[in-house]
């Protein structure tokens, strides 16, 4: 890194420090969960944050030690108080590897979120960004390659995602390889769902970027994943994930309609107290990313921060 990065991103940490901590819910966004960084190297799955244990344990204790609150879905509608500080961890998808939470959560006794694309559980397929990944990494093209693809991909129907990847990659690229890349079979997420400190949302049945496709086919998409929960759960989540963080006032208006009290994206902003659960803004709360290829505490002052640096 050059001393100018350096400097600014030393600069970026101590003005942040400044102004923080005015009332609000922060919500973190994950996928995979790595137990080391040799698992990630095997290139099983597209690595994205590159979360490990370890760097878990380091965000729950910073929040903890910043004395932040841990909530579930539930305690957003019965009543965040408005003096306090909260945090929301989610995880997106339904990895397998996710189940390794469980350990941290009991530990901290601490809830988390986890969207669920159940078309992917169902199938006992990968998702399709992995395939991209192991699949090209193995061609060896670089990361920058590999992320190019993806991102132009993304404005396909969802469909032909798929059928250029088979094209490309074979009739069975979607089978998991291992642990590391395969969602949770249905048993495994009923045995999972059903601790108290996991909380389950819907991440639509196949995955579809919402921006992408007229009101019915998001309507089929939200619809869908409600319905695969409730078949494979016996529950109805209150709370959604829009896949990608990508949305639109058609997806918004069809989580209402569909009786969802709450929806995320990936709008990097903190979601101030009060929130009005009646409004749009309930719709569109704001997620923050972390990356594991950087420093965790210095991440989370600038999270912290109530200036738009």
């Amino acid at each position: 890194m050059s001393v100018a990065k350096q400097l600014k991103k030393s600069l970026r940490r101590k003005l942040s420090r400044l102004h923080r901590d005015r009332p609000a819910l922060l919500i973190f966004l994950f996928h995979a969960l790595f137990e080391s960084e040799q698992e990630i190297a095997k290139h099983h799955v597209d690595p994205q944050q590159r979360i490990t244990l370890d760097h878990m344990r380091a965000f729950i204790d910073y929040f903890k030690s910043a004395g932040y609150e841990f909530v579930s879905p539930g305690a957003l509608y019965s009543g965040l108080k408005q003096d306090s500080r909260y945090v929301m961890i989610t995880f997106d998808d339904g990895y397998y590897n996710n189940t390794r939470m469980l350990s941290l959560l009991e530990e901290y006794q601490v809830p988390a979120v986890f969207f669920i694309t159940t078309g992917n559980i169902e199938n006992q397929e990968c998702f399709w960004w992995d395939v991209v990944h192991r699949e090209r990494h193995r061609q060896g093209l670089e990361r920058t390659a590999i992320s190019r693809e993806q991102k132009a991909l993304k404005k396909f129907h969802h469909q032909e995602i798929l059928d250029r990847l088979h094209a490309s990659f074979g009739a069975d690229c979607l089978k998991p390889w291992s642990d590391t890349d395969r969602p949770m079979t249905v048993s495994e997420l009923q045995q999972f769902a059903s601790h108290p400190l996991v909380h389950i949302g819907n991440h639509t049945s196949s995955h579809y970027i919402l921006d992408n496709y007229g009101a019915d086919e998001v309507a089929t998409q939200i619809d869908g994943g409600q319905q695969g929960l409730e078949r494979l759960l016996g529950i109805a989540p209150t709370i959604i994930a829009y896949p990608n963080g990508n949305y639109s006032q058609a997806a918004i208006e069809h989580a209402r309609k569909a009786g969802f009290k709450s929806a995320i994206c990936l709008d990097k902003h903190k979601n101030y107290l009060p929130i009005d659960w009646n409004s749009d803004q309930a719709f569109k709360l704001g997620r923050f990313t972390l990356w594991g290829t950087e420093d965790i505490a210095a991440q989370c002052d600038i999270f912290r921060s109530d200036l738009r640096i």
